[in-house]
């Protein structure tokens, strides 16, 4: 079973990863309200689907004013949104999520997996975030660092500081990427998820690190354990 991002963030402040502040918006009114409450001067208009790559379809914009909040989800909201995980067809949009801009310097890609040879749970990440990863596993495999999480031991400080290391994360913001990563793990293992990942993990100017996107996929087997979701 899949989420939305809003929802994929809630799961994520719920255990302690930093991500920008926002609402979900099921109207154009309520759009702009949300984006009153946030505060300007910059906020981002995004489609909920359930798919990937919806900036390339349109699906993501970032508006300067409260006027081209309106504007944009009224272009976005009803929109059939076409990206290449959604087929022809497309997904039509029927929510949104309003939130406030970010300061994008680097963009970095984390998730956690089950393996379902070695069945254990893989945290992968890589410096190309904000890209497809299938795209970026087939043409630059180098570039995508995997580590093996024991669930006696969950993540290790010295297992994500190597690995946000090796993807860029500079030295003076390893505690803060560290801290997400194991947020990250806790929020995988205590909601039964088989994927959680974060695409891009900004890492801004002044070197806050922030997820920018959430998405969870859950096993629906587990489903009954998490009534919440």
């Amino acid at each position: 079973m899949k989420i939305h991002e809003y929802q994929g963030k809630e799961i994520l402040r719920k255990f302690g990863v930093a991500v920008p502040r926002g609402k979900p918006a099921f109207s154009v009114d309520e759009a702009v309200k949300v984006a009153e409450e946030l505060g300007g001067p910059v906020w981002v208009v995004k489609a909920q689907i359930h798919a990937g790559g919806r900036g390339k379809g349109g699906g993501v914009k970032v508006a300067k004013s409260i006027e081209q909040v309106r504007e944009y989800a009224n272009q976005i909201l009803g929109m059939q949104l076409v990206t290449h995980q959604t087929g022809p067809e497309g997904q039509k949009v029927n929510r949104l999520m309003i939130e406030e801009g970010a300061d994008i310097k680097q963009e970095l890609y984390v998730s956690l997996v089950v393996d379902r040879v070695s069945q254990k749970i893989v945290l992968m990440g890589s410096s190309e975030g904000g890209m497809d990863i299938e795209e970026v596993a087939e043409k630059h495999p180098e570039l995508i660092h995997k580590v093996i999480v024991e669930p006696s031991t969950g993540l290790l400080d010295a297992q994500a500081d190597d690995l946000a290391a090796k993807i860029g994360v500079p030295a003076a913001s390893i505690p803060q990427a560290r801290a997400i990563l194991q947020g990250l793990y806790k929020a995988f293992w205590e909601t039964d998820a088989s994927l959680a990942e974060i695409n891009p993990l900004n890492v801004s100017g002044d070197g806050k690190v922030i997820a920018l996107d959430a998405k969870f996929n859950f096993d629906s087997n587990a489903l009954f354990r998490h009534p919440e979701i």
